[in-house]
């Protein structure tokens, strides 16, 4: 399910998406085109989990996943809150929509690790629960981006295709790269 929250931050005044011509192409100015990568996005990640590890949804009790796009107004972040996925617009400028491949499968990914691992989102755990969804994310893009896959995550969603972090070169962000090492704690 992909509901437009249309720049609030009220889940109730959330609604249905509608496509007069049934051809969901949906670029306008409003970018209803994240609604489409939202739920397609979902979609491959839920195929993903069932093909490659038998899992039925991220409980593996076959829950529906549920997305709100459009969420604030220049919002540039998403985010799972325990039941569902929430996705900012981004901010026109550096951003757009936050509704890429790898970002939709690497808020799924906090779903699975929630309910596999049940890890405290706080320090070591909480980077962890960053680190299996990033890995998702990148795993996702890779099975199915006709672009193909890589290991940045979110460079789709900035103008300057750097993406918000690099597996391959996490110091190009100043994120570690081994277990107390180079930026470790920061």
């Amino acid at each position: 399910y992909t509901y437009n929250m249309q720049k609030t931050t009220n889940k109730s005044a959330a609604i249905d998406f509608y496509d007069d011509d049934n051809y969901w192409n949906n670029f306008n100015a409003n970018y209803d085109e994240a609604a489409g990568d939202a739920h397609w996005g979902a979609e491959r990640t839920l195929f993903y989990l069932k093909e490659n590890y038998n899992r039925l949804s991220y409980d593996d009790l076959n829950s529906p996943l549920v997305s709100y796009v459009h969420y604030d107004y220049n919002y540039v972040n998403a985010f799972w809150n325990g039941q569902e996925m929430t996705y900012g617009d981004g901010n026109g400028v550096g951003f757009t929509p936050l509704t890429s491949l790898d970002i939709v499968a690497h808020e799924i990914g906090h779903g699975v690790t929630e309910f596999s691992a049940n890890l405290i989102y706080q320090g070591e755990s909480g980077a962890l629960n960053e680190s299996f969804s990033d890995i998702l994310g990148a795993a996702v893009e890779f099975a199915y981006d006709s672009a193909g896959g890589d290991w940045k995550m979110g460079e789709d969603i900035m103008n300057t295709g750097m993406g918000l972090r690099n597996m391959r070169y996490p110091h190009l962000f100043n994120d570690p790269d081994t277990y107390l090492g180079l930026n470790w704690g920061r």
